[in-house]
């Protein structure tokens, strides 16, 4: 029987703006705060202190992570945070999901076939994934880099559908423009955010981790720019190859 939880904390730190909240049995709370890498271990553990230090979580609260792909440093170091938190309440397992998903979870169901979430990486480098409408991935992990070229073999069998785009931050001068080519995209937001405990409690793909011996739940590390020598691109194993 599953466990059932009345209490949920979330955190995201894919990005520079960094997601994070949670609900209890009398309400809930939710920040998106935006902290440059070198102000982060400085100014994450106040601001979630204020975001999360009145609910009541003298009952353990489910855990929801989301573990990348995105910035190396900013997973690192907010997700780090994070695991020392929840550790200090006596939670020690957690459900990892991809950002894409947790990402897409934070905005109101897709009115459109489907919908596009592009993580920045580098200037002009791109973490993308299709989803559907219960925010399950279709096709995840896809790495585009300039020139985009062939960015439209990463999206075979989707071209033509109606979509909105979905980032972090505000992005995607270079790269939008691309997707509109392939997709009729109907709307893009980088902003409006909110936590609805529904859309999580109802996550696809979410897994179990006990981070008292697997703490380091991070996905997409390999490399710290998850390239090689030769530019190749690292998801949990397998290669896929970048765009040239």
């Amino acid at each position: 029987m599953a466990e059932k939880f009345k209490n949920i904390l979330i955190f995201d730190a894919s990005s520079s703006n960094i997601f994070f909240g949670g609900a209890d049995g009398k309400g809930s709370v939710f920040k998106a705060g935006n902290f440059e890498k070198s102000k982060l271990s400085r100014y994450l553990p106040e601001e979630f202190g204020k975001t999360v230090g009145n609910l009541d979580l003298t009952e353990l609260p489910r855990v929801v992570i989301g573990n990348g792909p995105g910035a190396f440093t900013g997973i690192k170091t907010g997700t780090a945070f994070f695991l020392a938190y929840i550790y200090s309440l006596g939670v020690k397992t957690v459900e990892t999901v991809s950002s894409f998903s947790f990402i897409s979870a934070l905005c109101e169901p897709c009115a459109e076939d489907v919908r596009i979430v592009l993580i920045p990486f580098n200037k002009g480098e791109y973490f993308a994934a299709v989803l559907d409408k219960n925010n399950k991935i279709l096709r995840g992990d896809i790495f585009i880099k300039p020139p985009y070229e062939n960015i439209s073999s990463f999206f075979a069998g989707f071209s033509g559908k109606n979509a909105e785009i979905v980032a972090p931050i505000e992005c995607g001068s270079e790269i939008i423009p691309e997707l509109e080519k392939i997709f009729s995209v109907k709307k893009v937001r980088f902003d409006g955010f909110s936590f609805d405990k529904s859309r999580f409690d109802s996550l696809p793909d979410t897994k179990k981790v006990d981070v008292t011996a697997e703490p380091y739940i991070v996905n997409h590390v390999i490399l710290p720019a998850n390239l090689d020598s030769n530019g190749n691109f690292y998801v949990e194993g397998e290669l896929q190859e970048a765009t040239k």
